[in-house]
């Protein structure tokens, strides 16, 4: 064997030994769910906004709040709108091992198409860079919302969408009153159990 023909074995051993090494590396990535563009916690996923928060929580075997008092730090609480939100968010630490947050907002703002939504999305991208992000539609037909309409909430939450955010269904939807554990609750924990799969 001529020095010409060892060069070009040894290459192609090299290029084996290289593409076998990659494959195993892939492989082993994937059977451990870790993806190579997010190195996440699978463990967090988090359910971010308004007094909704806890019954979407409750019915949920993979998504919880941060913190179950509210309050900025957890990023949710009752009664607030998405400007609250954004605030909690922008002042919240860059969190990079967070594997999702689900987006629970609109119902206090009665749900008008005028707040930034960009805005908080776009902040939520900061603080969480390697979350999948996902929004639940709010609540209608009690309260300020008493005479909202199903097609004003779809516009408000295609915004969302529009950025990039996947909406979960069903919506909370047309209730009388949305502080208890009603049982669509259930159907949307279900619904972002299995997405988190």
């Amino acid at each position: 064997m001529n020095r010409t023909q060892k060069i070009i074995l040894f290459s192609i051993v090299g290029l084996v030994v290289f593409g076998l090494t990659t494959a195993f590396i892939v492989r082993h990535r994937r059977k451990s769910g870790k993806s190579s563009n997010r190195d996440t916690d699978k463990e967090k996923n988090y359910i971010i906004g308004d007094s909704q928060t806890p019954f979407i929580d409750k019915n949920s075997d993979k998504a919880k709040r941060i913190n179950e008092k509210s309050g900025k730090e957890s990023l949710w609480e009752g009664g607030k709108s998405l400007s609250w939100l954004k605030t909690a968010v922008d002042d919240y630490p860059v969190s990079k091992d967070v594997n999702s947050i689900i987006i629970n907002i609109g119902t206090n703002g009665g749900f008008n198409s005028k707040e930034d939504i960009d805005g908080l999305v776009s902040s939520v991208k900061e603080k969480f860079p390697n979350a999948l992000l996902f929004v639940v539609k709010g609540s209608w037909g009690w309260g300020g919302n008493k005479d909202v309409t199903e097609s004003k909430v779809n516009a408000y939450y295609d915004k969302f969408k529009d950025l990039g955010v996947e909406i979960i269904e069903p919506a909370i939807g047309n209730v009388k009153d949305p502080h208890s554990n009603l049982p669509i609750y259930a159907k949307i924990g279900s619904q972002i159990d299995k997405k988190l799969n």
